[in-house]
């Protein structure tokens, strides 16, 4: 009798928390931390002409960010393969975070690009909208990797 009381507790303790979970599940709560999908189609309701033109843009963005990232992947993972080595040459990291810097610079430079191609199939409506967009991405990005001060 006293192994059925246990397995009739377990039993219960399961299903409440399966219950739970469910519950938080389907009705998202906790999720105040994670981020709502972001589409710049909708933030700047985009007309179609304008949707397509823009993911024609976005392609091809995307194509060339992958390219340099997957470019600076391959030069750090150069750079810190020689971590094990007694000794590595300065002018080797050298170039190899010159590079590393040229590809980050082409990247940006991108993005610039990327964006002013949007500008231009915007309305003025649009190209305000966009402007904040912009403005409260720079400032996230800023915010990315700052610790916070200890006393």
């Amino acid at each position: 009798m006293k192994k059925q009381t246990i397995l009739y507790i377990l039993l219960i303790v399961l299903f409440l928390s399966n219950v739970f979970f469910i519950f938080h599940h389907l009705t998202g709560f906790g999720d105040k931390d994670h981020k709502p999908h972001f589409s710049m189609v909708e933030e700047l309701n985009f007309n179609q002409e304008q949707q397509e033109a823009y993911n024609k843009m976005r392609s091809e963005h995307f194509d060339k960010m992958k390219s340099y990232s997957k470019r600076i992947g391959e030069l750090k993972e150069e750079m810190y393969s020689n971590t094990e080595e007694d000794e590595v040459s300065k002018v080797f990291l050298d170039s190899v975070i010159d590079l590393i810097a040229i590809e980050e610079k082409n990247k940006d430079l991108e993005m610039y690009k990327h964006f002013r191609d949007v500008r231009e199939i915007c309305n003025d409506e649009q190209k305000a909208q966009l402007s904040k967009i912009i403005n409260d991405a720079i400032k996230r990005h800023g915010k990315r990797g700052k610790s916070k001060k200890r006393d």
